[in-house]
């Protein structure tokens, strides 16, 4: 590692360590952090967010696996679960696995849930594509529900005749941000499927940035 790669990484270390930090200093960092396949998550995060393309290497498989879930509903068969890309967990283990390999500290847990946030943000928009037409077949979207702020995906499949869309969980973080009422029983996310959310610094606190968000004081 050369001195300027040391240096950038200290500096994305204290950023984010002191919380002062949004969603445009996360996509430097990844352009930093996420271009060795060691380090698994800011690989393939890395991977997502600057091709703009489900059918990456590093993530083909995932959004493959959901789409044939997705096409096998209707058929009677057991319904199978879509898990998450990677978990609160993963995400946690990767950024310090990252840190410490590079002579830091772990960061603390209220660091990982903002840089989490900040990867559902810059993953928004990217559509899904299925089959050697790359047909487009959905598209991820930000989610928030009274307890967590999502990426959605959404794929479209036919059931019954019917063109019906599906949306599944691909990363999910506590909602510590925003005030969000519950919409149903279940708490299902609002999606905002033509709006962008943007994160945002503000005075050391991360705030999420879109309108039309349902909330209550």
């Amino acid at each position: 590692m050369d001195i300027k790669h040391q240096q950038l990484i200290a500096y994305y270390y204290q950023r984010f360590n002191q919380r002062s930090f949004d969603e445009k200093d996360v996509l430097g960092f990844l352009s930093v952090a996420g271009t060795n396949p060691q380090f698994e998550v800011l690989y393939a995060l890395k991977e997502l967010v600057t091709t703009r393309d489900t059918e990456a290497n590093s993530v083909k498989s995932y959004f493959g696996r959901a789409h044939n879930v997705i096409s096998r509903l209707g058929s009677g068969g057991q319904k199978e679960k879509i898990e998450l890309l990677y978990s609160f967990k993963e995400i946690r283990n990767g950024l310090n696995h990252y840190f410490t390999n590079n002579g830091f500290d772990k960061l603390e847990t209220g660091s990982i849930s903002d840089l989490l946030l900040c990867f559902i943000s810059l993953l928004q928009g990217i559509q899904i594509h299925s089959g050697k037409n790359r047909r487009v077949a959905g598209n991820l979207c930000f989610g928030a529900s009274h307890k967590e702020l999502l990426l959605m995906g959404t794929i479209k499949t036919t059931v019954r005749g019917r063109s019906v869309p599906v949306t599944f969980p691909i990363l999910a973080v506590k909602n510590e941000y925003e005030n969000v009422q519950k919409q149903d029983d279940a708490d299902s996310p609002y999606l905002f499927e033509t709006t962008i959310a943007e994160i945002v610094s503000n005075e050391g606190n991360l705030v999420v940035t879109f309108p039309e968000i349902p909330s209550h004081s």
